[in-house]
Parts: structure tokens; sequence; C-alpha cells
């Protein structure tokens, strides 16, 4: 592989481990603040509207701004988050720096790091779907090591959820420092100058754009009731799960999925990439539905993980499906807009389920997210099971 292939990969590392932790943290650090759920839910929702502006603001000035300029300034922006983070304890500046951070609530992202990095991988690989599966492994495996961060520094550091935050927030600082110094080193991943780059209006005008945006918006809503961030409440409201606890079982379900992503580019290879993205789609949703009828924690978690072992099969495979579609000028800015339907339709989620669980009607979240996501698997598949390759 390349040595910028090398410097992305250890970027999405740093940060989706540095991202586990604070989307399980930003829940019970709000209710330790005194927040009510609702209010997490808010600040939720306005983790997802960052990542809706920066994903139009990359598909509007990628050419002028450029990839890794766009890359360093988010990361820059990470930085005054955390500042803000560790600094404030004010609703209205934490809105504002969960707005700004870019911050991802699972481990696959649909912020502008990964529009830009998924969108470069095909270019820069020989074979792009064995190092999209590779991409996406590290983004579960440090998610999973962050997961498993949070009960050591519970056991071994503090177990006051305020101090546990504050610590994580200076991390996220220097983190965000060092994806600084790695992007700046990358090199040849700008756009191409030969002329079949698409503005956004005429991107829009694409037939498989506007079809794989409205599909991907209806996965994604469904996603948004049931993130990391939504399933720690949950835990947290139906069987009072700690924070301790919940590290743990997000952990060990980040290392199922990374498991589950080293077999879906080879699984791809045998039958397509659309197959593998419907068929295991399918298999996890039913899990999901089934989730909330546990009536203990043991046997909730364990649907959890059964559904983990086949949710994020389609993640490779979906990103692989589309660089075939599209061409290398194209897919940068293919991806941030595919992100910005995905991100905008995410935004009721948070709300919805604040609102849902207000009514104490705990099931309904991850019923109704896996009845919309069966929805979307059969019409994805409906529609281009003819390229299915």
């Amino acid at each position: 592989m390349s040595n910028t292939l090398y410097l992305i990969l250890l970027a999405k590392s740093m940060r989706i481990f540095t991202f586990s932790l604070i989307s399980i943290l930003i829940p019970v650090y709000l209710i330790g603040l005194g927040y009510s759920p609702f209010y997490v839910t808010l600040g939720i929702f306005f983790i997802v509207l960052g990542n809706v502006t920066f994903n139009l603001l990359l598909a509007l000035y990628e050419n002028s701004i450029g990839r890794r300029n766009f890359l360093i300034i988010s990361s820059l922006f990470m930085m005054i988050s955390g500042i803000i983070l560790l600094l404030s304890r004010s609703f209205i500046l934490i809105l504002i720096a969960l707005f700004m951070g870019n911050i991802s609530v699972t481990g696959t992202e649909t912020g502008p790091f990964q529009s830009v990095e998924v969108g470069i991988i095909p270019k820069l690989a020989k074979n792009p779907g064995r190092v999209l599966g590779v991409y996406n492994l590290l983004g579960y495996s440090f998610s999973s090591l962050g997961s498993f961060s949070i009960p050591l520094l519970s056991h071994f550091i503090t177990s006051d959820t305020i101090i546990m935050a504050k610590l994580v927030f200076i991390l996220y600082i220097i983190m965000s420092m060092l994806l600084i110094l790695v992007y700046r080193k990358i090199m040849n991943i700008e756009v191409g100058h030969n002329g079949m780059s698409k503005n956004l209006p005429g991107l829009l005008l694409h037939q498989d754009v506007r079809n794989l945006s409205v599909l991907f918006a209806l996965d994604a809503f469904g996603g948004s009731l049931i993130t990391q961030s939504l399933l720690t409440l949950w835990f947290y409201l139906r069987f009072h799960a700690s924070a301790s606890s919940l590290g743990i079982v997000f952990g060990i379900s980040s290392i199922i999925t990374a498991i589950s992503l080293i077999i879906a580019p080879l699984i791809a290879e045998r039958i397509g990439n659309l197959h593998t993205m419907v068929f295991t789609h399918i298999t996890s949703n039913i899990f999901l539905i089934l989730i909330p009828f546990m009536n203990s924690l043991y046997w909730a978690v364990v649907f959890l993980f059964l559904r983990q072992s086949f949710s994020q099969m389609d993640v490779p495979t979906r990103q692989a499906f589309i660089s075939q579609i599209f061409n290398d000028e194209e897919r940068v800015k293919v991806f941030a807009v595919t992100n910005i339907f995905r991100n905008i339709s995410s935004l009721p989620g948070p709300v919805l389920v604040g609102f849902i669980f207000s009514l104490r009607l705990l099931y309904l979240p991850l019923v109704m997210s896996g009845a919309i996501k069966l929805s979307y698997d059969v019409t994805i598949y409906k529609l281009y099971k003819n390229k299915a390759r």
C-alpha cells in the first residue's frame, strides 16, 4: 500500500478510538451534569447537524479548499470542540462544541473525514474492496479499544463520571492535534483535472445519486434511532446498566463487528457486493427487532451481539458498490452528498427517541429501526439487482 493509505488508516484508528470514548461518555456526562434524557438526545442531534453541515461544505468547496486542507480544518474544529467541552458546563456551549466536533456516534462515521477518505481509497488501492474492509475493521477495532478503556479508567483512575469525561476531553484535544500532523503528510489525494468532475448541482441530476441518497437516508433514519449513544441511554433506562458495564458491552460488540468486517469482502468476492449488503443486513435487523423483547440485560446483550455479527457487513460492501458506479473524480462528492442525506434524515432520530423515552415506550425505537431498515434492504435490492456483481 502507498504511504498515503497507511496514513489514512492511522488517522481512522486514532479518530475512532477517541470518538468511541466520547459517544459513550457524553450521555452519562450530561446526565451527571443534571440534564434530562431529552437534553442528552438534543446533544446527539447537534452532533448529527454538525456532520450534515461539514459534509455540505465539503460537497460545495472540495475543489477550492482541497481535500487535504479540508481534513486539516476539520481536525482543527475538533480541537476547538474539545477545549470547549473541557472548560465549559454551559449547555449552549456544549451544543456548539458537539456541533463543530465532527464526532461519530458509531464506528462507521458519516462525517467529512470518512467522506474524503472512503472517496479516495479506491483511487489509491489495487483491491479497494479489501482495503475498505481493513479501513472499517480498524474503525471498529479501535472503537472496541475505546469502549474497553472506560472500565479501565473507572477502575484505575476514577469512577467519577465528570472527571472521567474531562480526562477524555483532554485526550480528544491531543488526538485532534495529532490528526492535523498526520493529514499534513498525506499526498496525491486532490481532485483530478481531466474535466470529468461534476459540481454539486450537476451531481444531483445523476439518477444513481438521487436513488442512493434517498435509500441511504431511509437506512440512516432507522440507524439514528439506535446509535451507540442512544443504545447507551436505552440500556441505562431499561436495565440501569452502568457506564463501566456498557463500556465492556460495546467493546465486545465492536470486536464482533470487526471480525465480521474481515469476512464481508471475502463473501462479496463470491456473491457480489449488493447481495452481501442486503442479505446480511436483513439478518441483523431481525435480531435488532427482538432485542427489546428480552426480559434481562443478559439476553438483550446476547441479541445485541447477534445483531452486530451482521449489521455492519454492508458498510465496506456498500462503499465498494458505490465505487463500481462512480469515477475517481466524483466519489468524494458522491460520498459527501449521500452522507448529507444520511445525516439530514438522522436529525429527527435523537429527538424522536427522547420523546418516545419520555412516554416510557422503550421497546419502540428498536422495533421501528429494524422495520425501517428492512424496507431499505428490500428496496435497494429491487432497484439494483441487475447491477449486482
